[in-house]
């Protein structure tokens, strides 16, 4: 059950995500593909690992967290739905913005894994652009849901956004309401002066006892801030370009890391301290 938002604010992008399960290896990865960056943030679910947010060297992030969706959505699919981890690959490795996202969709349908022990739980997705442009993709029983951010900046937890299309943000219901209120809050009374120490404010208000990992980008930059288990004095910054990490404190920190085989167990990384 995670938070994760995209915020527009003046000359400033900020994304943010915090990753909140039980206890599951962690993997990130940053290679490059058909001129681009890219960086993913991962994890072991049963022997995969699994995609869990990512982000191009143009600026397009991707992440997709846990909804609990109610009975009437779409259950039967078929050979033109899009799978949700097919989504990442492709639009981070062929696409910049939003709008190619939306060419490459065409009338394909999305589609979420399920486990047939918990039939309402599912995946939604945020899809956001270094422009300005963001929006939350879900299952709907029509169609692909999509909603649009709305003043500069866009929050997703663990309800459909879809079931409150024109809702006010306080009057929202379902799991994660209380942390998708308390995010909108902030950001919406802060907007003009967020960067990266209070995106990551945002997270430590929106953090849970099973949180593993926050993760905040700032993609005019191509750099990533990153912690681990609610630690957040502890911080690990990225950089998309030069494709190293660093420790902001510590003995490692003025020592930048190579990922030289593209890829880093986060366990290793923490064992460094």
């Amino acid at each position: 059950m995670c938070t994760s938002f995209a915020i527009h604010s003046q000359e400033k992008v900020i994304y943010g995500m915090n990753f909140d399960t039980s206890e599951i290896d962690l993997k990130l990865k940053l290679y490059s593909s058909k001129g681009k960056n890219i960086f993913y943030f991962s994890g072991l679910l049963g022997d995969t690992y699994r995609n869990i947010a990512g982000i191009n060297s143009d600026g397009l992030f991707i992440c997709t967290q846990a909804v609990e969706y109610n009975s009437e959505t779409r259950v039967s699919y078929n050979e033109n739905d899009w799978f949700i981890f097919d989504i990442f690959d492709e639009a981070l490795t062929n696409t910049s913005k939003t709008a190619d996202f939306h060419k490459i969709l065409n009338n394909r349908l999305v589609t979420y894994p399920r486990n047939p022990l918990f039939p309402d739980l599912g995946l939604h997705t945020i899809i956001a652009d270094k422009t300005g442009n963001a929006f939350i993709i879900e299952e709907g029983i029509n169609g692909n849901r999509i909603n649009s951010i709305d003043n500069n900046f866009i929050v997703m937890t663990n309800f459909p956004n879809g079931d409150f299309d024109g809702v006010s943000y306080d009057k929202v219901t379902g799991c994660g309401a209380d942390r998708y209120i308390n995010a909108y809050e902030y950001i919406n009374n802060n907007i003009r002066n967020l960067g990266v120490n209070e995106a990551f404010d945002i997270l430590r208000e929106s953090s849970r006892e099973d949180t593993l990992c926050t993760i905040v980008f700032e993609p005019l930059k191509n750099e990533i801030y990153i912690s681990f288990k609610k630690d957040l004095s502890k911080k690990w910054k990225i950089s998309i370009t030069e494709k190293t990490i660093q420790s902001l404190d510590g003995i490692f920190s003025n020592n930048k890391i190579q990922f030289t085989n593209e890829e880093m167990l986060v366990k290793d990384l923490v064992s460094l301290y």
